[in-house]
């Protein structure tokens, strides 16, 4: 099953928490970069509102975890329903002169226990400025990915066998916009937005 296919067959689930990442973007069967030698930006801490074609959709907030990663959790804006949140590790890496941001999902296992994901979101990360961000999704149908194996029929350790290698695709074609999804925005909560995302957050987050 491809990525892309992955990311729908999970939509039952991933739809009620978050509605923007499944309907967007496609998803990738291999994290980009390496958490234990990133290092996060200090200037994306904070609460964000994530934002497609100018709808806020959800609140996020990137909270360092260490030095090199964020745990990210991240929150439905409104709706008389109270949904689950969903939580991330997402760190950063510099391919080919551009830097990319991976969100792991991080707040559930398998039914044997298992931790590690069957996908991730990697985003193509540009400041406009201090208080807004653009991401653009890595889309695993852009040709130069089409050559990989199939993650459902790989005998092997698909991640650790397949990471360098797509990277060397990213830094390859780094500038061409084919191999990007559609591009959403992460813009900063203050005042009395951050208020209210706070009042959101601790509906469905112990804090106290």
């Amino acid at each position: 099953m491809k990525a892309t296919a992955r990311s729908t067959s999970g939509a039952v689930l991933m739809l009620a928490i978050i509605p923007i990442i499944v309907g967007l973007l496609a998803c990738m069967p291999v994290p980009v970069g390496d958490p234990e030698r990133s290092r996060i930006d200090p200037a994306m801490n904070g609460v964000w509102a994530l934002t497609a074609d100018g709808d806020d959709d959800g609140y996020y907030l990137f909270r360092p975890w260490d030095k090199r990663t964020w745990l990210v959790v991240g929150v439905e804006k409104g709706g008389e329903v109270i949904k689950p949140a969903t939580v991330y590790k997402a760190w950063l890496a510099r391919l080919g002169g551009e830097t990319f941001m991976t969100w792991e999902l991080a707040g559930g296992f398998d039914a044997e226990g298992g931790f590690t994901p069957e996908y991730w979101f990697v985003f193509r990360v540009a400041k406009d400025n201090a208080d807004r961000v653009r991401l653009n999704s890595l889309d695993y149908d852009y040709a130069g990915f089409e050559a990989f194996p199939d993650p459902d029929d790989y005998d092997g350790n698909y991640v650790q066998d397949m990471r360098r290698k797509v990277e060397r695709v990213i830094r390859k074609n780094v500038d061409d916009e084919a191999m990007y999804g559609d591009s959403l925005e992460l813009r900063r909560l203050t005042g009395d937005e951050l208020a209210e995302a706070s009042k959101r957050f601790g509906k469905v987050v112990a804090y106290e």
